[in-house]
């Protein structure tokens, strides 16, 4: 049996401000309200109270006329700017990192527009939690900051990761990438400072740290290097399973490290990154991420033995994850590949939201079966959430929602993300009668039941019979509704599984017409070959047997002008000998 997750996730809800530049892609109505904090007996400072409520009120137009209140770990509104988020949300998990050694994590979840990567990326005026995050995260360690030696790398490196400096890793990618396509840390925002958030890391000043920096996305389910860039038909897809030294622990394997130093090294690395980041321009958004981006510093504490001269190295993750938004195809106006990106994305998205509720039912003493392994995205947010060897990792989520956005997906995104929700419903039950309806509309069905009782029991009675059937009528409806739509949901899952054994076999055949024509081709070319060899032979044949000749035509030539000058000199010998006798 599977172990499940016990560290759940705290969830914070920010508002985006309103627009400045352009209008609302939305009719404008606001329909989201932060609620005061309320104080109890034990609040001694009721300003430092934080808000934690939200409700939100349906359209006047909306087929739902029901209110609904959620609760977070709190609430930051429209006024609140980075610095905020970032003293309440990121400092105390970058503090658990740095000084207790423990694990952390951030993400952002919300519709398309939202507000998400405005969170954590910052824009042309204020820096984003990434950027606050690096900066605490290298002057908290200043002076102490390592790179790993040859026999340390080998020794932390179970995950078969290409570790590399910075300047190595900057001249391969320049390599592929023009160098002005990649954004200049220096024309980055320094604001908001992060002086008040700066930690005091434990131990000697002997005790040196390493960090080593990746950045992957998931695409389509899939896991891929975003510091690796190649052609995308070419992108190999990465594992997440299990190391070699810890059976209890998965990582990503085959990611590509860079030893970052400095934050201007770690800033460039980062803009490499998000450069190779799938994006896409749809109807909601001009350029959205089509991809969940994973950002994971590692941090390597290098211990000295002052006995034996060894180096002991501890561990701990900083991971920064921006979501990519639900949408809706309708809204989005995506088709083909987009449409496609965008059907991964909402079924990730909706697997995390089931993996949320059953987390936060566990911290509320239930025991659920929380089903991580539904999509690579939930794989990767709760298989290491809680190490039965080291602490539980430190979670975080903020949620974006536009106040005056869509509607239904905000409503959906709010719903599998609060900690705890209630609603009233103003929409008056079908039957009433004159004297009910000019009762309170937010209590309707009570009213009705109360006024009657008081003055007509029969026709209470009645009434209440006749609302509990349409209740049951309402139930039975609603049933009839979730069969009908499980059994559509069925025939869509089996015609995905047809269109995907098609693909699979037309991926086969195409294959295995390609090893035919390539068969075919090496075999005419062998053919051509053998056939261009036996002509070369008859030629060289040929070419030598006229040399042959030649030179033996030569050669009697020769013969017959020595045969002919020793006959001479023979007959010349003899006459000379006659003439002497």
């Amino acid at each position: 049996m599977e172990s499940q997750p016990h560290a759940s996730f705290q969830v914070y809800l920010r508002l985006r401000p309103p627009y400045q530049q352009s209008p609302r892609k939305s009719n404008g109505e606001n329909f989201l309200t932060v609620l005061p904090p309320v104080p109890t007996a034990s609040d001694e400072n009721i300003e430092c109270m934080t808000s934690t409520q939200v409700t939100i009120h349906p359209p006047s137009n909306h087929r739902s006329q029901k209110i609904e209140t959620f609760s977070f770990t709190e609430v930051f509104d429209e006024t609140c700017g980075q610095n905020d988020v970032f003293g309440r949300v990121v400092a105390p998990i970058l503090e658990g990192v740095l000084q207790d050694g423990r694990d952390g994590v951030l993400a952002t979840l919300g519709v398309t527009g939202s507000g998400k990567t405005h969170t954590i990326l910052g824009n042309r005026q204020a820096r984003g939690m990434t950027q606050m995050s690096l900066d605490v995260l290298f002057r908290s360690l200043s002076d102490r900051i390592s790179r790993l030696s040859e026999s340390q790398i080998e020794q932390c490196n179970d995950a078969d990761a290409e570790i590399m400096d910075a300047d190595a890793f900057m001249t391969k990618v320049t390599s592929v990438i023009e160098p002005h396509q990649i954004p200049k840390p220096n024309t980055f925002p320094t604001k908001p400072s992060v002086d008040p958030y700066i930690v005091q890391c434990p131990g000697p000043p002997s005790t040196k740290y390493a960090i080593l920096m990746s950045i992957y996305e998931v695409y389509n389910d899939k896991i891929f290097d975003l510091l690796a860039p190649s052609n995308a038909a070419r992108r190999k897809a990465l594992l997440f399973k299990s190391t070699r030294s810890s059976s209890d622990r998965k990582v990503v394997t085959g990611l590509r490290k860079v030893m970052v130093t400095n934050l201007y090294d770690a800033l460039q690395v980062m803009g490499v990154g998000q450069y190779q980041r799938s994006h896409g321009e749809t109807g909601s958004n001009d350029k959205s991420s089509r991809s969940h981006c994973f950002i994971s510093l590692e941090l390597k504490k290098l211990e000295k033995n002052k006995l034996d001269g060894s180096t002991k190295i501890k561990e701990s993750t900083f991971t920064i994850v921006d979501l990519a938004g639900s949408e809706r195809a309708r809204n989005a106006k995506t088709a083909g590949d987009r449409l496609a990106e965008g059907g991964h994305i909402n079924k990730s998205l909706m697997f995390l939201g089931q993996c949320l509720e059953l987390s936060t039912a566990q911290s509320l003493g239930h025991t659920p079966k929380v089903p991580y392994r539904q999509s690579k995205l939930t794989e990767l947010l709760f298989t290491n959430s809680y190490n039965p060897a080291a602490e539980p990792q430190i979670a975080a989520i903020v949620v974006t929602a536009d106040p005056a956005g869509d509607f239904n997906a905000t409503s959906q995104i709010l719903k599998y993300s609060a900690l705890a929700k209630s609603s009233v419903n103003l929409r008056p039950p079908t039957v009433m009668s004159g004297r009910s309806a000019s009762g309170s509309s937010l209590f309707s069905h009570f009213s009705v039941v109360s006024g009657y009782t008081e003055e007509r029991p029969d026709s209470s009675l009645s009434a209440l019979s006749v609302a509990s059937s349409h209740r049951a009528m309402l139930s039975q409806d609603m049933m009839n509704m979730i069969v009908l739509l499980q059994r559509q949901l069925k025939e869509a899952d089996e015609k995905i599984k047809a269109a995907e054994k098609r693909a699979e076999e037309a991926d086969a055949r195409c294959l295995e017409i390609e090893m035919q024509v390539r068969e075919e081709v090496t075999s005419d070319m062998e053919l051509r070959m053998s056939m261009m060899e036996k002509r070369m032979l008859l030629k060289l044949q040929d070419q030598a047997e006229k040399e042959e000749m030649h030179v033996d035509h030569k050669l009697d030539i020769l013969k017959r002008t020595l045969m002919g000058k020793f006959c001479f000199y023979i007959f010349f010998i003899i006459l000379r000998t006659t003439a002497v006798n």
